[in-house]
């Protein structure tokens, strides 16, 4: 549990950018709260948009130089798929998975920190998306709904269910970004 309490600053520190611009949504109403087989549908065509943008990337032969470039000092592309993995990471440990699949990721690719311009292969990547992405599941599968109106610290600022309507923005939200900078890239 000492673990647990450690990551929850990191996790609220990490996501505050995100979190301050979803504050005055309604969408986030904790009155509502979600179904999690609809989050998991959500998550499933999220992450196969995110694929097919990483498969696009890998068939120039230049994936490397790519995921690493970005524009300006903003965060390269392949930061945005770390940070989502990285995020998921934290989420599921939120949400009740035991551990972090990376503690090593998790801390680099959270937000808050300067974006890593040496971001790991397109397969190190996969496998860290596929991996978090099986923790989060699972989490959210053995999740308790009837805590959803809960926080999950005293200091956080939403509740479980508004966290699991988070998660559901997120991936679009970076994966956008990540579609936006490589066609900055091919444009250049």
């Amino acid at each position: 549990m000492g673990g647990m309490r450690k990551l929850k600053p990191i996790l609220f520190v990490a996501l505050t950018p995100v979190l301050v611009l979803l504050l005055n949504c309604q969408m986030l109403a904790p009155e509502r709260p979600p179904q999690i087989s609809t989050v998991l549908s959500q998550m499933e065509l999220n992450r196969s948009v995110t694929f097919r943008l990483l498969d696009e990337i890998e068939k120039t032969g230049k994936a490397n130089q790519i995921l690493g470039w970005s524009v300006g000092d903003h965060a390269p592309i392949g930061w945005h798929f770390m940070h989502l993995a990285a995020s998921e990471d934290r989420f599921a440990v939120m949400l009740g998975a035991p551990k972090l699949v990376s503690e090593d990721y998790s801390t680099r690719f959270s937000s808050g920190k300067d974006a890593p311009r040496d971001v790991p292969s397109i397969s190190a990547m996969r496998k860290y998306l596929d991996e978090s992405r099986a923790s989060l599941i699972d989490a959210l599968e053995r999740f308790d709904l009837s805590k959803s109106g809960e926080k999950p610290s005293a200091d956080a600022p939403f509740d479980y269910g508004t966290v699991i309507k988070i998660i559901s923005f997120h991936e679009p939200h970076h994966q956008g970004q990540a579609h936006a900078t490589f066609n900055l890239y091919k444009d250049r």
